[in-house]
C-alpha cells in the first residue's frame, strides 16, 4: 500500500477520533436517538399501514419507550431506598469488621489505630478542600442528564419524521458503486437490529426471572429487586454484572457476618450469566449481529475512553450496525470478517 493513502488513512482516522471527543456533548444523545430511532421505526411503519397518521405513529412508540424508562427509574429508585433502610443494619455489622480490619493493619504492619484516624482525617479534609469542584461536576452531569432526557426523545421523534429525507441523503453522498444496493442495505439493517434489540430485551426479562427465581431460593431479600437490576446492568457488557452483582454480595454479607449465602448469590449470578451466554441468548437472539469478543472489548474499551459509560453502552450496538452494512459490500468484507464470529 503506498505511504500516501496509508496517511490519508490515519490523518481520517484521527480526525474521526478528533470529532467523537469533541463533538460529544452532540452526538451522544443523536447516537442514543439514532439506536432507539432504529429499533421503533418497525412499530411506526406498522401503525402507518394500519392507518394512523405519522405523528400518532410516532408519537405511541415514544410515549411507551418513556414509560419503560420511568419504571426502570422506579425499579432503582426503589432499591435505592431499600439500601437506605438497611443502613442502620449495616452499619451494624460494618463498625465490627472495621475494628478487626485496624486490628489487622496494625498486627501485620505496624500502623496504629491512631495513625489510621489520623490518616482517614487527611483524606477527609482533602476531599473537603475539593468539594467544590465535586459538587460542580456533579450539578453539571446532573444538568446534562436532564438535556439529554429532553433532547434525546426529540430527536427520535425528527429522525423518524425525517427518515426518507435521511435515508435519500446517505444514498446520494455514498460512492457511486454503492447507490443500487444501498436502499436494500438500510432496509434490511433496520429490520434485522430491531429483532436484535427486541431479541436483547426477551434475554433482560429471562435473566431477570431466573435471577429472582435463584436468589429467592437460597433466601435473599427483595430478590426481585436484585435479580432485575443485575439483569438489566448486562447492557453494560463484562463490567454491568460485576457492579450490580456486588452490591446483593457486600450487603448480605454486611447483613449475616457469614460467607454462604454471598457465596450461593455469586455461584446464582455465575450459573445464569452461563445460561445466558451459551444458551438463552445464542436461541433467542441467534446471531443477528454477532461481534466476536475482541471486538466487544475494543468496543467497550474504545467508547469509554472517547465517551466514558455513554461509549461503553453506544460503541457495541454501532459497531455491530457497521457489521451489518459491511456484509453487504464486498469492498468492505474484511471488516465483517474482522469483527464477526
Amino acid at each position: 500500500m503506498p505511504v500516501s493513502v496509508i496517511n490519508q488513512r490515519l490523518i481520517t482516522l484521527v480526525l474521526v477520533v478528533a470529532i467523537l471527543w469533541f463533538g460529544k456533548p452532540f452526538l451522544i444523545p443523536l447516537a442514543y436517538a439514532f439506536l432507539i430511532a432504529l429499533v421503533l421505526f418497525p412499530m411506526c411503519r406498522y401503525l402507518e399501514d394500519r392507518g394512523a397518521g405519522r405523528a400518532l405513529s410516532i408519537l405511541l412508540p415514544i410515549l411507551l419507550l418513556s414509560a419503560l424508562f420511568a419504571g426502570l427509574v422506579a425499579l432503582l429508585s426503589y432499591e435505592l431506598v431499600i439500601l437506605a433502610g438497611k443502613w442502620p443494619l449495616v452499619q451494624q455489622q460494618f463498625d465490627p469488621f472495621l475494628d478487626r480490619v485496624q486490628h489487622q493493619l496494625e498486627s501485620a504492619f505496624g500502623w496504629t489505630t491512631e495513625k489510621q484516624v489520623e490518616w482517614a482525617r487527611d483524606q477527609v479534609n482533602k476531599w473537603g478542600e475539593n468539594a467544590g469542584s465535586w459538587v460542580k461536576v456533579t450539578l453539571t452531569a446532573a444538568v446534562g442528564a436532564v438535556f439529554n432526557l429532553i433532547i434525546i426523545p426529540i430527536y427520535v421523534a425528527l429522525i423518524l419524521i425525517y427518515r426518507d429525507r435521511l435515508a435519500r441523503f446517505v444514498i446520494a453522498i455514498a460512492p457511486q458503486r454503492y447507490q443500487d444496493r444501498l436502499p436494500e442495505v438500510i432496509r434490511h439493517t433496520v429490520r434485522i437490529f430491531s429483532r436484535f434489540i427486541r431479541g436483547m430485551v426477551v434475554v433482560y426479562v429471562i435473566v431477570g426471572l431466573l435471577n429472582t427465581i435463584g436468589l429467592w431460593a437460597i433466601g435473599v431479600e427483595t430478590p426481585f429487586t436484585y435479580g432485575m437490576i443485575t439483569a438489566i446492568m448486562t447492557i453494560i457488557p463484562y463490567f454491568g454484572i460485576i457492579i450490580s452483582g456486588a452490591i446483593p454480595i457486600v450487603v448480605t454479607w454486611l447483613e449475616t457476618s457469614s460467607l454462604w449465602q454471598p457465596v450461593a448469590i455469586l455461584a446464582v449470578f455465575t450459573v445464569v450469566q452461563y445460561l445466558e451466554a451459551n444458551l438463552i441468548f445464542p436461541y433467542v437472539v441467534g446471531r443477528f449481529v454477532d461481534l466476536n469478543t475482541l471486538a466487544a472489548i475494543v468496543a467497550i474499551f474504545m467508547g469509554a475512553l472517547i465517551w466514558g459509560v455513554s461509549g461503553m453502552i453506544l460503541f457495541l450496538p454501532l459497531f455491530a450496525v457497521f457489521r451489518l452494512v459491511a456484509s453487504h459490500f464486498p469492498d468492505l468484507k474484511p471488516w465483517e470478517d474482522l469483527l464477526g464470529k
